[in-house]
């Protein structure tokens, strides 16, 4: 199978429908993405150094890089499905320097699975183990990697559901060789699907879409097709997924919820539950099976199952647990723009992890709690699943039904 991906095209809007029409020829599409803490240095793009200059920045709030708008609703992980084909994303990093990349993971796998992305290749390690440090795309990491079981599993297993095609854009091929531009390049912008009023339940029909919300990727899938007469677009009513007021987006399969206020993303489904972001803000979170409170500023709680059973009855399930990472030395001076004084060394130092869980079934009082190690090792049994408190330097758990 060959895909014919460009890097980046000079204009996004006007050339970039062109680029992707013409990629449509191979057997899948692809493309890259990075989200960045506006990193600059001589050398920023490529390494860290001292004397650089950053802000941590966190894709849950949509926080606008240049503060000449309120929000940025443009992540690299949203995905256009082109004339419905395949699509993979072969370079995506939350890079450094950055705290706030526990999300990641968590992240990709769940809106990849909405979405009906088809592979992610996380950028860039070079070796087949741990990093020894942290650097400019570090992956091998316990932040990135290290959350990359419960992640795969919730992936790759499919434990959630694919969302619905939210929108269809249809493009003229003789418009976007005359130049004329495509919808999905300029998201940060107002369109007709979204000055318009949809009735409930209902679609808007269009053969002039100017844009394409960028939230509707948090709703479900936005498939674009070019063709040759006559075009019609669609878009699904989509109030009753996206309250601007409170800043929510709910998935259409009702297992997502982004809250870009709270700067939280929660996962509910039958086999797959937990949270991400700044989870110290929310205090006690339950969800349908499992219930978290954390004083982790910023991390990510997932809970996934390992015997393809709903968690309500799952009799072997895995916990994991992640908050921030930094190099052993790393120093910064001034908040909220912050230079780097030293980029440190290694070893990669994890902020400790904290909270307590708790799963609302009748026979959790029976579900042993084991920690594990970095390696998925069994180090000791901890207690019962009915409540239990999170241990400092304990990422995995696994809670199973005795024998």
């Amino acid at each position: 199978m060959i895909y014919a991906s460009n890097w980046v095209t000079a204009d996004a809007q006007i050339l970039g429908p062109l680029d992707k029409y013409t990629n449509t020829v191979a057997d899948f599409m692809d493309r890259h993405g990075y989200f960045d803490s506006v990193h600059e240095g001589e050398n920023a793009s490529y390494s860290l150094s001292k004397g650089d200059t950053y802000t941590d920045r966190s894709a849950l709030l949509f926080t606008a890089a240049d503060k000449q708008q309120d929000y940025d609703f443009n992540l690299p992980l949203m995905d256009v499905r082109y004339n419905g084909l395949p699509s993979t994303i072969t370079e995506i990093n939350w890079s450094m320097p950055n705290r706030f990349r526990a999300d990641f993971p968590v992240l990709a796998a769940a809106y990849g699975s909405l979405q009906g992305t088809n592979g992610f290749f996380f950028f860039v390690t070079n070796q087949p183990a741990w990093e020894s440090r942290l650097g400019k795309f570090a992956i091998a990491s316990p932040v990135i990697l290290g959350q990359f079981p419960a992640a795969a599993l919730m992936y790759r297993k499919g434990l959630l559901q694919p969302g619905e095609s939210v929108v269809n854009a249809s493009l003229k091929i003789e418009d976007i060789l005359k130049l004329r531009g495509a919808p999905v390049a300029a998201p940060q912008n107002l369109d007709e699907f979204r000055a318009k009023d949809i009735p409930p339940g209902q679609v808007l029909q269009s053969n002039q879409a100017k844009t394409i919300d960028p939230l509707a990727f948090l709703v479900g899938k936005v498939n674009v097709n070019f063709a040759k007469d006559n075009p019609s677009s669609q878009q699904i009513e989509l109030s009753k997924y996206i309250d601007r007021q409170a800043k929510t987006v709910r998935s259409s399969t009702g297992q997502l919820l982004w809250n870009y206020n709270k700067g939280l993303v929660t996962v509910n489904a039958p086999q797959a539950q937990g949270a991400t972001g700044f989870l110290r803000t929310v205090g006690e979170l339950k969800l349908d099976t499992v219930q978290i409170k954390s004083d982790l500023d910023y991390g990510a709680v997932l809970l996934v199952a390992l015997d393809d059973q709903p968690l309500a009855n799952s009799r072997r399930m895995l916990l994991q647990v992640m908050s921030e990472d930094q190099n052993v030395g790393w120093q910064t001076s001034g908040s909220p723009r912050k230079m780097i004084q030293s980029i440190g060394n290694s070893p990669i130092a994890v902020r400790n992890l904290s909270g307590q869980i708790s799963l609302q079934r009748p026979d959790a009082n029976s579900l042993k709690v084991t920690a594990l190690d970095w390696n998925g090792y069994p180090t000791s049994t901890i207690g019962k699943a009915t409540q239990f408190n999170l241990l400092p330097d304990i990422g995995y758990y696994l809670i199973e039904a005795g024998t």
